[in-house]
């Protein structure tokens, strides 16, 4: 695997407008609505009639939008009656799109604590099971991600190998249900890695001597070291990164961003916003400040 496609997998991406289904593009705003406190637990989304003219759009895709967000857990819907927001307990968090969505809209404080935490646990054991069962083409693996960590002389080539250090970490373990449970959670990982790992220059000599503790640990066979070294270097990841990453998706900052993309958006395709003294008075919001396309 190549180190651009380690970072095509390290990095959540999300389908352009243009190769997007109506009601997903319905679906996006509404999902971001509720991510950002627009519309709270236990309640009413407006009527489908409502929805239907906020968006410009039919009710059947307004139906059909429902459908994908309730799929989610995020809302409860009954046959001709109004949709509810469902309580964050019920939500899949785990799921790629309810993930990439918080990326896109900045609603990660109330999940940034919970998946630094998981990954902490999940990684400092990993680190532990890996230095009493690595083989030997797993330790290679190791130094050959290592070696390229050192040789990495752009930021994204370095996160790339920082990410597949871990993987083979995760690997190395050979529990197989273990590596499934990873695999369900892999979008959660993602999103904690997008916080942790080191994409500053000034930072990368420190981030090297952690990962090189851990790789020593595990080659060493020493499990407790092991798990000291990945807990240490966790711990100082998240301290250093963490307020970076935090105000680089803010919502104000991804809002800005994301608002100028619709700007160009629109007058690329000559789409054009609704006259905002004709719209009904609903309290429906596109977070992501874009309409869905005809």
């Amino acid at each position: 695997m190549t180190a651009d496609e380690r970072q095509a997998q390290a990095l959540p991406t999300f389908p352009s407008l243009a190769t997007e289904t109506l009601p997903r593009q319905v679906a996006r705003a509404i999902i971001g609505s509720i991510l950002v406190g627009h519309f709270k637990p236990d309640e009413k989304l407006p009527a489908a009639a409502d929805l239907a003219r906020e968006f410009d759009v039919s009710r059947p895709v307004i139906r059909e939008a429902l459908k994908i967000v309730s799929t989610l857990g995020m809302v409860t819907s009954r046959q001709g009656r109004y949709s509810r927001v469902a309580g964050r307990a019920s939500w899949h968090e785990l799921a790629p799109e309810l993930v990439a969505a918080r990326l896109e809209v900045g609603a990660i404080e109330d999940i940034i604590t919970d998946s630094l935490e998981l990954r902490r646990v999940i990684e400092t054991e990993a680190a532990a099971l890996a230095a009493q069962r690595a083989t030997d083409d797993d330790l290679s693996a190791l130094q050959l991600e290592l070696n390229a960590l050192s040789e990495a002389a752009e930021t994204d080539a370095y996160m790339a190998h920082d990410v597949a250090f871990h993987d083979a970490i995760l690997r190395a373990t050979h529990n197989a249900l273990f590596l499934q449970l990873i695999d369900q959670m892999r979008e959660v990982l993602v999103l904690t890695r997008s916080v942790s790992v080191t994409a500053r220059r000034d930072r990368v000599a420190q981030s090297r001597e952690g990962h090189e503790a851990i790789f020593e640990a595990i080659r060493a066979r020493s499990p407790e070291q092991a798990r000291k070294a990945m807990a240490d270097h966790l711990g100082w990841a998240e301290r250093v990164n963490v307020k970076d990453f935090r105000l680089a998706h803010s919502t104000d900052n991804v809002a800005a961003v994301v608002a100028g993309d619709a700007r160009r958006s629109r007058s690329a395709t000559g789409i054009q916003p609704q006259d905002e003294s004709a719209r009904p008075a609903t309290r429906v919001e596109v977070v992501n400040a874009r309409r869905p396309r005809r």
